[in-house]
Parts: C-alpha cells; sequence; structure tokens
C-alpha cells in the first residue's frame, strides 16, 4: 500500500518511551508521480541548521514499480518542502540498479556526502554508492559495491539495505 512518512522522538534515555506526531510528516499523495505509490525507507541528517530527509518511493501500488530515492528539507522537523529535482537519485534504464534505487543512508565523509543504497533490476539487489558535495546533486558510481554471493550462499539474491555506521574512524556496513 501507501506507506507515509512520520516522526516520533523520545527524551527517555532508556528509549522505552515514544511521542509522535500525530500525522505524517510526507504523504505520497502531496508528492509527484514518480512517488504516488508510497513513500518508504528514510535517512534523516541535520547539517548547519537545516534537516535532510532522504526516503525512497514507488510509482504505483500495482504490478512492476520503480523504486527511486527522494530528499525533503525542514527546519523545524515538521514542516517539509520536497527538493524540486527530485528524485535526487535515479534509476539507470538497463543497468544494475534499473528498477530501484532505495534506502538511503547518508554519511559525511570529509568534504563530501556519501549515500550508500541498493539498486535491483527485478532479478538481483546489490549495494550501490553515490557521492555529492552539496546533499542535492548526486554522481553514482556506475557499478555495485556490495554484489550478491554465488549460488547457495546467504546473499545469493539479494545484498541490500544498507545501513551504515561510523564508529572510532571505521565504517561498519550491514545489510540483508
Amino acid at each position: 500500500g501507501s506507506a507515509k512518512i512520520g516522526l516520533a522522538w523520545t527524551e527517555d534515555e532508556s528509549l522505552l518511551t515514544w511521542n509522535r506526531l500525530e500525522e505524517p510528516i510526507l504523504t505520497p499523495e502531496e508528492g509527484d508521480e514518480w512517488e504516488r505509490g508510497g513513500l518508504y525507507k528514510e535517512c534523516l541528517l541535520e547539517h548547519e541548521g537545516m534537516f535532510y530527509l532522504f526516503y525512497n518511493a514507488k510509482n504505483k501500488n500495482r504490478g512492476r514499480w520503480i523504486e527511486q530515492t527522494g530528499l525533503a528539507t525542514s527546519t523545524d522537523l515538521i514542516h517539509w518542502k520536497r527538493y524540486e529535482g527530485n528524485p535526487v537519485l535515479k534509476v539507470t534504464p538497463g543497468a544494475w540498479d534499473s528498477g530501484f534505487v532505495s534506502d538511503p543512508c547518508v554519511l559525511r565523509d570529509g568534504d563530501r556526502w556519501v549515500m550508500f543504497y541498493f539498486g535491483y533490476d527485478y532479478k538481483k539487489a546489490q549495494e550501490g554508492l553515490a557521492l555529492s558535495e552539496d546533499l542535492f546533486n548526486w554522481t553514482k558510481y556506475p557499478e555495485p559495491i556490495i554484489t550478491v554471493g554465488k549460488e547457495g550462499e546467504l546473499d545469493s539474491t539479494f545484498a541490500h539495505k544498507p545501513s551504515v555506521v561510523s564508529h572510532d574512524g571505521l565504517l561498519y556496513h550491514f545489510y540483508t
């Protein structure tokens, strides 16, 4: 169905009690055609007083859909403005990411930004990488950075859904 993006927060250090906004912060009905099928996995970051919300969205609910990655910005986490240049990460026809460019995970790397994502060609899902100087304009590395495993291995069909954490100068890259 058409998923929406909401906002929840906690002041409880045990992380057991949460609050949430009553209404979603982004809905597919308010978006462009490329995102009308539903909004999914988001990545939120703050940079120089502005909040950046990267999210993937699908263009329709039934049949074979396309998922791409968009961006919305906010100064208060409640009111969001979609970037006019969306989607910021688009599928590449005929390539390993021809169906989906999804599940963005964005980190700072010195003076540039790095987006980990997965690409899907309706056969295999693999991890990709894109770079940006300004969070709005992204250049994809042309090949997957994590490919599927050999037949019979755990990740022989899907190596996707990145979650990357920086800790003590090392990157820890988790995927399913």
